[in-house]
C-alpha cells in the first residue's frame, strides 16, 4: 500500500481504489451534443494557412540568423536556438492534425502535408501516426497506453536501480526522452522502433510501405542537409534547435498526461470516455497558445481526436466546460512550475489496483 507524500496533492480519488466514475450519468454523446456543429468542420484553406504561418516564421528566423549568431559568444544565439526549436514544435502540431485527419478531409493531402511538417523534425510521420493512434485509443490505461504510460511501483523500483533509466524517465532529464522513444523497441513503455517499417510491435503489414516511405524521407532529408553544410554548422543551426523542439514536445505531452490530480485505470474500470477525462488542460500564455495551435486544450481533443481541428478546440472546450463540471481538469499553475512539481510528485502508481493516481518519490510503500 502506498500513501501520499505531499499534503498539497488533491485528487478526486484516493491513491488506490477499486471503482471510480468522474462523471456519473454523463456520456460522450451528451458532450458531443453540446459542441457547435461547425467545430467539426475541417477547412483545408485554414489548415494550410497555419502551415504557411509556421514555415514563414521559421524562414524569417533562418534569414535573420546572421544577426542573432554573429559571434560564437553572442547571447542572442541561445535566443535563436529557443525560438527555432519552439517553432519546430508548432510545425509538429500542424503535422499532428494531419495524423488525425483533421487537417483536411482528404487523406492523401494529410499524408503529404504530414511528411512536409514532420520530416524536417526527424519524426517519421507514419510511425508517429501509428503509435499516436494507439495512445488515443488507450489513453490513461495503466497497461495499454503508449504515451507517458505510468510506471508501476515495481517498475519504478527497477528504473531507480538503473542509472540511465532513472535519469531519462524519473528526473527533469525526461525532457530529452523523445528521440530515444522513437528508436526503442524493447520494453513495456515504448511503442516500437518508429524508423523500422518491419517492426511488428508498431506496424501492421499493411503499413510497411508507408512506414518505409517516412524513413526514407528522413534519410534523404539528412543527406541533403549534410551535403549543404558541415557538421559544426548543422549542429549550431539545426541539431541544437532540434533538441529544443524535442524538449517542448516532451514537456507539453508529459503535462497533458501526468498530474497528481489525474486518474488512471486498469481492466474493466477503463473506458474511452473516462480516459479522455483524465487528460489535463492548461495555458501557456496567450501568445504561446496561439503559436502552438491551442494544443494546450487536450481534454476535448482526446474525446474527438479525428473530428475537431485545432482551430476549433477553444470554442468546443468552452461549450462543454459547464456540462463536465468538476470532471473537467484544468491546471492553473504556470507550466514550468507544474513540470517541476510533477516530476517529484508523479513517480509511480500501485501495481494492481483498478483505479489509481500517481504517488511521489517519498511515498510510503509496504
Amino acid at each position: 500500500m502506498c500513501g501520499p507524500d505531499n499534503d498539497k496533492i488533491h485528487s478526486p480519488v484516493e491513491p488506490i481504489q477499486d471503482t471510480y466514475d468522474p462523471a456519473p450519468g454523463l456520456t460522450l454523446d451528451m458532450v458531443k451534443a453540446k459542441i457547435p456543429k461547425k467545430c467539426f468542420e475541417k477547412s483545408l484553406t485554414r489548415s494550410l494557412y497555419y502551415l504557411v504561418q509556421d514555415a514563414a516564421l521559421l524562414s524569417a528566423l533562418y534569414l535573420a540568423r546572421p544577426y542573432f549568431c554573429h559571434a560564437w559568444w553572442s547571447p542572442l544565439r541561445l535566443l535563436w536556438w529557443n525560438l527555432v526549436g519552439f517553432l519546430g514544435w508548432c510545425l509538429f502540431v500542424v503535422g499532428h492534425d494531419c495524423g488525425h485527419n483533421t487537417f483536411s478531409n482528404n487523406k492523401t493531402i494529410n499524408f503529404i502535408i504530414g511528411h512536409i511538417a514532420h520530416t524536417p523534425l526527424l519524426v517519421p510521420f507514419t510511425g508517429w501516426r501509428a503509435s499516436h493512434r494507439k495512445h488515443h485509443l488507450n489513453h490513461n490505461h495503466v497497461a495499454n497506453d503508449h504515451s507517458w504510460k505510468p510506471l508501476t511501483h515495481t517498475e519504478y523500483t527497477s528504473f531507480m536501480a538503473n542509472w540511465a533509466a532513472r535519469t531519462i524517465r524519473c528526473s527533469k532529464a525526461l525532457l530529452f526522452i523523445y528521440p530515444i522513444y522513437l528508436v526503442s523497441h524493447e520494453g513495456e513503455h515504448v511503442s516500437g522502433n518508429h524508423f523500422n517499417p518491419f517492426d511488428r510491435k508498431l506496424f501492421d503489414p499493411s503499413e510497411t510501405a508507408a512506414a518505409a516511405f517516412s524513413t526514407v524521407s528522413i534519410l534523404v532529408w539528412l543527406g541533403v542537409l549534410f551535403s549543404l553544410a558541415n557538421p559544426l554548422t548543422l549542429l549550431d543551426a539545426y541539431f541544437v534547435p532540434y533538441i529544443v523542439f524535442c524538449m517542448w514536445l516532451s514537456l507539453v505531452t508529459y503535462l497533458h498526461h501526468t498530474d497528481p490530480k489525474g486518474v488512471y485505470y486498469r481492466g474493466s474500470q477503463w473506458n474511452y470516455f473516462k480516459g479522455a477525462l483524465s487528460t489535463v488542460d492548461r495555458s501557456y500564455g496567450r501568445v504561446l497558445n496561439f503559436l502552438h495551435h491551442n494544443i494546450e486544450l487536450h481534454v476535448v481533443h482526446h474525446m474527438f481526436f479525428t473530428s475537431i481541428p485545432h482551430y476549433h478546440l477553444t470554442q468546443a472546450t468552452e461549450a462543454v466546460k459547464s456540462l463536465l463540471g468538476k470532471a473537467y481538469m484544468f491546471d492553473e499553475r504556470p507550466f514550468h512550475r507544474a513540470f517541476l512539481d510533477n516530476v517529484e510528485e508523479c513517480r509511480f502508481v500501485d501495481d494492481h489496483a483498478n483505479v489509481v493516481r500517481y504517488q511521489g518519490k517519498h511515498a510510503k510503500c509496504n
